[in-house]
Parts: C-alpha cells; sequence; structure tokens
C-alpha cells in the first residue's frame, strides 16, 4: 500500500542564515501533546500522537503512529516512530522509522553549515533550508509547495487549497477551524483552528474512508 497511510500522513528560503539561529517568542514553538484516534470508514483502527517539549531554544516533537485493520480480504499494520528537532522555525534534526507491513523505510536529517542533510531510504542529499517535514502538526505545513516526507525522505510537491471556514466538534465542543485541501504526491484533506492547532485530518485510499478523530483536550495541544 504505498503512499497509503497517515503520513501518506511553497518552499520557504531564510533571508540570512543567522536568523535561523536566533530564538524568539514569536518563532518559539508551543509544548503540549495531542491524540487522535484513527478510523477507516468509522471503526477505529490506530492512534497517531504527537508530544512537543521545549528546552531552552529547542524543540524536541516525539510522533507515534500505529495502525491495524483490513481492506477487503487484506490486513495491514502500520508504525511509524519519528523524533524532530527545531531551533526556531528551523528543523535541525528527524529520525524516523516507517513499517507498513514487512516494508521498512526510514530518514535521518541534520542541520550541517548551511544545509538540511538528509540520509533517507527514499532520497539521500541536501534539502532546502527551511523545509518543513510531513508531520503535520505545525500549522505552516499548508504554507509549503515542498514537504520532507518523513517516512523516506523525499522531497514531495503539493498543491494547498484552503478550502474554508469548518466546526469540527472536538470531545463534544464545536470549534471553529480552517480547512486546507493538499494534493499532489500528498493527497489529504487537513483542520487547523484558529490559534493554528492540528484538530483534524481525512484521506481516502483504495476506496476506504480515514478520518483522525481528536481525543486529548484542544487547550493542551501543541502548535507552533
Amino acid at each position: 500500500m504505498a503512499h497509503s497511510l497517515p503520513h501518506v500522513l511553497c518552499t520557504t528560503y531564510l533571508i540570512a542564515l543567522s536568523l535561523v539561529w536566533l530564538p524568539s517568542q514569536t518563532s518559539a514553538s508551543v509544548a503540549g501533546r495531542t491524540e487522535f484516534e484513527i478510523l477507516m470508514n468509522g471503526k477505529p483502527v490506530g492512534r497517531h500522537s504527537v508530544s512537543v517539549s521545549r528546552a531552552n531554544d529547542l524543540t524536541t516533537v516525539r510522533i507515534a503512529v500505529d495502525m491495524a485493520g483490513k481492506i477487503g480480504p487484506i490486513g495491514f499494520t502500520y508504525s511509524h516512530r519519528c523524533e524532530e528537532t527545531w531551533r526556531g522555525q528551523q528543523l535541525t534534526s528527524l529520525d524516523c522509522t516507517d513499517k507498513e507491513n514487512r516494508t521498512i523505510k526510514s530518514v535521518e536529517a541534520k542541520f550541517s553549515g548551511d544545509q538540511l542533510v538528509v540520509n533517507g531510504s527514499g532520497f539521500k542529499g541536501k534539502a532546502p533550508t527551511g523545509i518543513v517535514p510531513s508531520s503535520w502538526w505545525r500549522r505552516s505545513t499548508v504554507n509549503q509547495a515542498r514537504l520532507l516526507d518523513s517516512r523516506d525522505g523525499k522531497l514531495s510537491r503539493v498543491n494547498v487549497d484552503r478550502i474554508g471556514s469548518d466546526i469540527v466538534l472536538i470531545n463534544g465542543n464545536a470549534v471553529q477551524t480552517n480547512h486546507y485541501r493538499l494534493r499532489g504526491t500528498v493527497n489529504k484533506d487537513i483542520w487547523y483552528d484558529n490559534a493554528g492547532r492540528w484538530v483534524r485530518t481525512a484521506f481516502k485510499i483504495a476506496g476506504q474512508r480515514f478520518d483522525y478523530r481528536k481525543l486529548t483536550p484542544l487547550a493542551a495541544s501543541p502548535h507552533e
């Protein structure tokens, strides 16, 4: 099931390298944790969690995805583990392992000199300095024309349209959100609230409808 699960889940260039390393309150991510139940055709098949912590000017992000189910008679299992580190708006390292059934993919990336150097099963080389990984917790993901695929390191092209404003129910509460549609290497719909917190994702694979239902309180959610 290539390009099939959650990480199936305009490139930003910084004006001066020195700006990358200047932490500020406006560029610092807000720590927190969000967890989603993943539904396939309305039935639970897994969980997706993102935990963000901060220490001095560094932000650490830990991501875990686990799924298991069947599409027709064919069963699938999926797991994804990833750790990101950020300094301000700059991704400084990435370490991810992705397992779909028996297929294993991985990517490591480190900021070296003035470049993000990627070593992945899908791409090895230099990535644009301001590129954002396809981990979705940052609202600025929808401002990109290219994403660093958190499964294998490929530099994926994506087109993003803002669909409009929607109401999403979170733990019984109606929340005003902004709805975006991503098409290209990545195909999915994604919703963020007005504070930039990730609140929902939906996509289709092999005729099956997948939807993320947020489990944790909105106020505790991380955002950039």
